[in-house]
């Protein structure tokens, strides 16, 4: 499943308690649709990994080139805070601060990391020759055990 610009638009109208004029895309407010491309574009640029080259948001038929989940949970949000920006600044700083928590909760990617300088194998486990080696004993008998540097 692709998910395209309009999705997001309407999930976004839906957060913010848009109504469509006669129940589709074309009945939500002109003014929302004229700013809803670019916004959507800085916030895919936003979203998209460094080495990826974003692509502008012309229309409600564009695919959103970041991964359907983060543009079906995070962009709707990041959507309706900046389109609320200037009406409603209580609703707008609320979606905003949901779109900044789901965006750091996007799953990390595991990538190998390469051994530049060559140390991966070299790397020997040693002990700590300051460290005394406790056997046991019991916390509340002071005389049971040694404690070194005073802890407790």
């Amino acid at each position: 499943m692709s998910v395209i610009a309009q999705d997001v638009f309407i999930m976004a109208m839906n957060l913010m308690d848009e109504e469509s004029q006669d129940g589709t895309f074309a009945g939500y407010p002109d003014e929302y649709k004229r700013k809803a491309w670019s916004i959507l574009t800085m916030l895919q640029a936003e979203l998209l990994p460094p080495s990826a080259t974003p692509m502008a948001v012309t229309s409600e038929n564009n695919v959103i080139q970041i991964d359907d989940r983060t543009s079906l949970t995070t962009l709707p949000y990041g959507l309706a805070a900046h389109l609320l920006m200037d009406e409603d600044q209580s609703k707008s700083a609320f979606f905003n601060s949901r779109y900044d928590e789901l965006k750091r909760k996007r799953p990390a990617k595991i990538v190998p990391i390469k051994d530049v300088y060559g140390f991966a194998g070299e790397q020997e486990e040693t002990s700590d020759p300051t460290t005394i080696e406790l056997d046991g004993g019991s916390f509340l008998d002071p005389n049971n055990v040694i404690y070194d540097r005073g802890e407790f």
